[in-house]
């Protein structure tokens, strides 16, 4: 057979050094080098710890127990690396056994975290910086990147959604902004990441590092004002391919029952209420005439009737106000279990499969997961598919090129059961009707079923991302690099939706069925160009980067809707020209951005350190007259430790450290700025036309809002990085806050996009880690996080009022009502009537001063004219951010492959209102609202907590709410883990296995009397947040 030789000159020279390599190869005269690398306190191997040959991209990692095998020539050096301890360094030389034994040094100051562009040593941090690595949660099933941040880093707030798809709003050191949003940037492998944090799976994460100072995040400047979490994937290590398969499986539960009444519970309810609503009626009306009180005949029972029916059971049912259906089904035996029927115990699933490895030119790690949760709520769930794929190419010895990528499906087609309307059911009504449907309203009134959706209503949503990063890197003379990075990404989403005419959206409100049908895609680009030179001068170091980014950013939206679908509604969303009443909507969008940065670190005598930059962003949202703005940091630290006068045996490093800096928020629509325009159609006198006017005003001069931040902090290490302790202070201003202004209906426009109001954050951070004890057969360490945050409303709209106070003129600014804004006082302070009780029988007469009766609420009458009035009577009586928060870790290993750990989280005071516990007057018909969990006063229960039932709070002006104390101490996680042996897994033909067991969520101690007081909503009837049991393995191959 005769092969045909590539002609092209580049082609040729290709397969003579593909002929050649083998060659090549032989005079490297490599041989695997083999050790076990262990820790040099308790004497156990230590896994994951990452082993290259320096100066090459050949490496390995070690199995379970420490063991290492790699390729390597005499000349190399090897270079072992490993979260939590020191770096080591060894010659290869003629050793083909390398044993290493390696320091821990807790969150070791000398190792590596991810800053923006770019990475250094801790010890050379200037700013407020955290690192989190993914082994931490070796023994626990991560589904999101919140799960690894809630109560593990100082400072950081996660609001945690309780639906099957999880997610949680992300706060950085308190709020920023009253209105716009200011969660932390994402950044992903060195990139802007814009997507939703659902996309990302944590199991491909390898750390994490907050950046929550100004100096720190300033590089990003637009967008850093909320702080900055920098993501680190994992990559390919040069060496054989590595596998590794996870698995786990659990439950999610409800962690207490907070339930309706039962079928008896019920029947007491409505006697209270009834009694509470007309209580000029004999106390025995409401009674069952088969238990009547002792003394009361069945005679005056019925004569308390002016016509009694002929049944007494029937007679007795319309004295409770039973309405037709719910009589028919007590007489017949009938129930609804609504708890039963709306809550469940959810599946939960996560199947995670990667594969890494490399040569020394090329390296690779592909992942591919699938994870599929059902929430607590009948009908809620949510499934997705994510995958990713980082490949590093070494094309010189100059030139590297690679690309890291991701791609997402997100299936959210979830119609859940409506818990709000589990709570307004009477157990005697019916869910379905004679012919099998749904009914619309289970007790014979307009009270949906919490099911009607669930049963009637077809859904899908789904979403569709691909995200990554196109790089190229350049070594070039002098010590400088060169970096350019084109970062697209695409996201295509749908939502479609059919209400059937079972359902009331599709039945009620409208006939025949109805259908809506959205569309939406969005394409991002972000093109980085970075130059970053690093040179050391004998004792002076310095470091710079250079930066300029552009970035575009295009939206469409389309959305059609139908109704009244004819011959029939099969088809639903499939046949959208069937319905009779077409209806459509577009939007498209588009914004652009660019940025150039500058940054310097200088180090003197490896002890002095010195950060400045400087960040100038362009948006186009911003008005035309201002679209651009500044954004300056600078920092300094000192490393004290390593002065010659300082002699404190007993501490290891000391750092001092000081930073200031100006950050951004640019999170406003695309064309806030501008004056929009909206269509209508007018009849001219002899046809119907479309016109257009204006619904907004323009503002050219709308800016950036900006927060100023200063933060000092130390980082200390003593008893031989045993302890390492962290204390961070910030003082923080917000500026020229972006907010919508009212105008005066004179003008003919409802508000105007602008910039308003000064807005202040202070607070303190706490973060220390020990070594408690490590011995050969027993380790245990800690983490012990605590923060604080005082936030303060300085400047509002600047409206003020003068009143003379001891003859002098005081000028105070106006609050905003509405939202309870106050100048002076927080965010979230709480301004309402100070409950102090409950009137009680023998305060009657003084409850009748305020128009009120036993059993309704009593409150301070701060100026005593027996009138409740909300400008003078209410009060600020606490908090609704938690004021202080905590968390607590300690992990556990016995006998070198057996492993515990136990996280406690606790905030502490602050408060919400709690619905259910007031219980506002109504129709004594229609009131089937009834929850069991608390003790409302009766003449027979007076209590001093919870009003009557029925009571009235039409007095309280600006109307009132049942404040209740949040606070809480949580058992977090429990989790429990077993290495197989190496020995065992070998013979299993795996490298390793690992099994383990969690539990999350597993206990609450609080005094908030609803179902949990991380999930409430004004109504009280946010879905409580889930107890989860998992099980799982990992193994590698």
């Amino acid at each position: 057979m005769h092969v045909k030789l590539p002609t092209h000159p580049w082609a040729r020279i290709f397969v003579l050094l593909a002929c050649l390599s083998p060659l090549w190869l032989h005079g490297q005269a490599l041989r695997d080098v083999t050790g076990v690398i262990t820790d040099s306190l308790s004497k156990q191997g230590l896994p994951g710890v990452t082993v290259v040959v320096k100066g090459t991209q050949r490496g390995t990692t070690t199995d379970a127990e420490g063991r290492y095998a790699v390729q390597a020539t005499a000349s190399d050096v090897l270079t072992f690396s490993y979260v939590g301890y020191l770096t080591k360094e060894l010659a290869v030389g003629n050793q083909s056994v390398i044993e290493v034994t390696l320091q821990p040094s807790t969150n070791a100051l000398d190792e590596l975290v991810v800053v923006g562009y770019g990475t250094m040593k801790k010890s050379d941090l200037t700013g407020a910086v955290i690192r989190i690595d993914s082994k931490t949660f070796k023994n626990q099933p991560m589904t999101q990147l919140t799960d690894m941040l809630t109560g593990t880093v100082a400072g950081f707030n996660a609001n945690q959604s309780t639906s099957a798809a999880g997610g949680s709003s992300l706060q950085i050191r308190g709020p920023k902004s009253l209105t716009a949003n200011s969660s932390p940037m994402v950044v992903m492998d060195g990139v802007i990441f814009n997507g939703s944090i659902a996309d990302i799976n944590p199991a491909d994460i390898e750390t994490m590092d907050i950046l929550k100072d100004a100096s720190s995040a300033a590089v990003f400047g637009a967008r850093a004002a909320g702080g900055v979490i920098l993501i680190t994937t994992k990559k390919g290590v040069t060496g054989k391919p590595v596998i590794n398969v996870s698995a786990n499986v659990g439950t999610a539960q409800t962690a207490n029952d907070f339930k309706p009444f039962d079928k008896d519970g019920y029947l007491t309810f409505r006697r209270d209420l009834l009694r509470a609503t007309n209580p000029d009626r004999p106390s025995f009306y409401y009674d069952n005439p088969g238990t009547l009180p002792a003394g009361v005949s069945l005679e005056q029972w019925r004569t308390a009737s002016n016509n009694p029916q002929a049944d007494n059971t029937q007679e007795w049912l319309s004295r409770l106000r039973f309405f037709p259906i719910e009589t028919e089904n007590y007489l017949a035996g009938k129930t609804v279990d609504w708890y039963k029927e709306v809550i469940r115990t959810g599946l939960r699933q996560n199947y995670d499969v990667s594969i890494g490895g490399g040569s020394q030119n090329v390296t690779y790690y592909w992942s591919l997961g699938y994870q599929n949760n059902e929430g607590i709520l009948r009908g809620d769930k949510f499934s997705t598919i994510r995958s990713r794929l980082n490949v590093d190419f070494k094309v010189t010895d100059w030139l590297n090129v690679g690309v890291n990528s991701q791609f997402a499906d997100r299936d959210e087609s979830t119609v859940p059961a409506n818990l709000a309307q589990m709570f307004i059911m009477s157990p005697y009504g019916s869910m379905f009707d004679e012919n099998g449907n749904a009914m619309w309203y289970p007790n014979s009134f307009a009270v949906a079923n919490p099911l009607i959706n669930y049963y009637g209503q077809e859904r899908m949503k789904k979403v569709n991302t691909l995200f990554a990063s196109l790089y190229g890197k350049i070594k070039l003379p002098f010590g400088f690099d060169y970096k350019i990075s084109f970062q697209p990404r695409y996201e295509a989403s749908k939502d479609y939706n059919f209400w059937s005419s079972n359902t009331l959206e599709g039945g009620s409100t409208r006939s025949g069925g109805y259908s809506t049908r959205a569309d939406a895609s969005t394409y991002e680009y972000i093109l980085d160009n970075l130059l970053h030179w690093n040179k050391q001068f004998g004792v002076h170091q310095f470091d710079v980067t250079l930066l300029y980014s552009a970035e575009r950013n295009r939206g469409w939206y389309s959305k059609i809707a139908n109704q009244g679908f004819v011959p029939n509604q099969n088809l639903g969303f499939h046949g959208m020209q069937y319905g009779t009443s077409p209806a459509m909507e577009t939007n498209d969008t588009q914004i652009t951005g660019d940025a150039a940065m500058a940054r310097l670190n200088y180090t003197l005598f490896d002890k002095y350190l010195i950060t400045a930059s400087v960040r100038r962003d362009g948006f186009s949202a911003f008005g035309t007259k201002q679209p651009r703005a500044v954004f300056p940091a600078a920092a300094v630290a000192w490393k004290i430790s390593e002065e010659k006068f300082f002699h404190i045996d007993f501490v290891s490093q000391m750092k001092l450290r000081l930073s200031w800096g100006v950050n951004g928020n640019r999170d406003i629509g695309a064309y806030s700025a501008l004056a929009q325009l909206l269509s209508a159609m007018y009849y001219d006198g002899t046809n119907v036309q479309v016109g257009v006017y204006n619904t907004s005003l323009a503002n050219p001069n709308l800016v950036w809002e900006k927060t100023k931040s200063i933060n000092l902090g130390m980082d200390l290490s003593m008893l031989k990085n045993r302890i390492d302790l962290s204390l961070e202070y910030y003082d923080m201003t917000t500026t020229d806050l972006l907010m919508k202004r009212l105008l005066p209906e004179i003008t003919g426009f409802k508000d105007i996009t602008t910039n308003l109001g000064l807005l202040g954050n202070k607070g303190f951070e706490m973060t220390i880690n020990t070594i408690n004890t490590e011995q050969a057969n027993f380790s245990w360490r800690s983490g012990l996080v605590f923060s604080l945050n005082r936030n303060k409303i300085k400047h509002l709209f600047g409206d003020y009022k003068e009143e003379t106070v001891d003859g002098k003129t005081v000028r105070t600014e106006l609050p905003d009502y509405s939202n309870e804004w106050f100048p002076g006082q927080a965010i979230d302070r709480v301004w309402n009537y100070n409950v102090t009780g409950i009137w009680q029988t023998a305060e009657k007469d003084a409850a009748a001063v305020y128009k009120l009766q036993p059993g309704d609420f009593k409150a301070v009458d701060v100026d005593g004219n027996g009138k409740y009035e909300a400008l003078v009577d209410k009060q600020f009586i606490g908090y609704r951010q938690p004021r202080f928060r905590i968390g607590l870790r300690n992990e556990f290993t016995f006998f070198k492959n057996f492993t515990a750990s136990v996280f406690l989280r606790s905030e502490l005071g602050h408060m919400a209102p709690f619905a259910e516990g007031l219980r506002t007057g109504g129709s004594d018909t229609y009131d089937r609202r009834n929850t069991n969990d608390f003790p409302y006063w009766t003449p027979d229960n007076p209590t001093n907590e919870y009003a009557r039932l029925n009571t009235n709070t039409n007095v309280f002006g600006g109307g009132i709410k049942v404040y209740k104390k949040l606070s809480f101490l949580r058992v977090q996680d429990l989790n429990v883990g077993y290495s197989v042996p190496s020995g065992i897994a070998k013979k299993l033909k795996v490298n390793s296995l690992r099994v383990f067991a969690s539990a999350r969520n597993v206990l609450t101690f609080t005094k908030w009397p609803g179902w949990d007081p991380e999930a409430w909503d004004s109504d009280g009837n946010n879905v409580p947040m889930p107890k989860n049991f998992t099980v799982g393995l990992n193994l590698s191959l």
